[in-house]
């Protein structure tokens, strides 16, 4: 049974690596679709977040912008927007190009800060010292304390990212790193240490700190094996359900609807079709 999780493990890591998605990514997607409208399984080509959406908000920030810096452009807009509304959000995605823009930046800035908010907290909590050496740097040295907090994301993000998710695999990884950091020290240790009977007492702790880190490396293969066993579950369910999706759009009926609605679409329903 395990080589078998073991085996789909890696088909599945496989299809991610050479197409971009997973067998399950796909099959979530199709289990979220409207159930008589198979149209949304067509892949939507990639662009900025204004090309897609433009809520009433946003429409107003924008306007907001061009009548600032162009008050004949923006009345030229308020009244297409009376109008025409979608040859008015068409308008608005090319004329306040720059709103949108500094927009995108100010979202992403935002999440930045966020996500950098969240792991000062975390370093807080689980390595004081270097969280109080770092904010002592923030207002005296602005660039030390980047330079710093770089250095700091890169060396325990991976473990900050974990425990986010996964507190159970956030300690484990966290301990693991504490007694590598001490394994490397007891190393030093012993290649200085002239005293045999010193060294003897290194050399225990550090066989204690290795048997230590194997049980942890062994505790991080069962989370994954435990994550493994819940993805196989949901992935079976998807399976399930898609099979229930395949008899739903082999209906003729279906098909008809669909073909229908899809022309109308294409069309606006300028078109006249002869359905029966």
């Amino acid at each position: 049974m395990a080589m078998r999780l073991l085996r789909l493990a890696a088909l599945l890591a496989g299809f991610t690596l050479a197409g971009g998605w997973s067998a399950a990514h796909l099959l979530a997607a199709d289990t979220k679709k409207p159930r008589n409208d198979i149209w949304k399984d067509e892949p939507r080509e990639s662009r900025p977040w204004w090309q897609r959406d433009l809520t009433e908000d946003v429409i107003e920030k924008v306007m907001k912008g061009i009548q600032t810096r162009d008050p004949a452009q923006a009345k030229q807009l308020s009244e297409l927007r009376k109008k025409d509304r979608e040859r008015f959000k068409a308008e608005l995605r090319e004329q306040g190009r720059p709103e949108l823009e500094q927009m995108a930046r100010e979202r992403y800035e935002a999440r930045r800060h966020e996500r950098t908010a969240k792991f000062i907290e975390w370093l807080k909590a689980n390595y004081p010292a270097e969280e109080q050496a770092l904010a002592k740097l923030k207002d005296g040295d602005p660039q030390l304390y980047a330079r710093n907090l770089d250095h700091l994301t890169n060396e325990y993000s991976y473990i900050f990212e974990a425990a986010s998710s996964s507190p159970d695999l956030g300690a484990v990884l966290k301990e693991d790193y504490d007694l590598k950091m001490r394994a490397n020290e007891l190393c030093k240790q012993l290649r200085n240490e002239k005293s045999d009977a010193k060294r003897q007492a290194l050399g225990i702790e550090l066989q204690e700190v290795v048997a230590r880190r194997y049980d942890l490396i062994v505790r991080k293969k069962e989370i994954a094996f435990d994550q493994l066993l819940k993805k196989l579950d949901e992935l079976q369910k998807q399976v399930r359900d898609s099979k229930g999706e395949m008899d739903k759009w082999r209906d003729e009926k279906i098909k008809q609807e669909n073909v229908k609605q899809r022309l109308q679409e294409l069309t606006g329903n300028k078109v006249r079709f002869k359905w029966d």
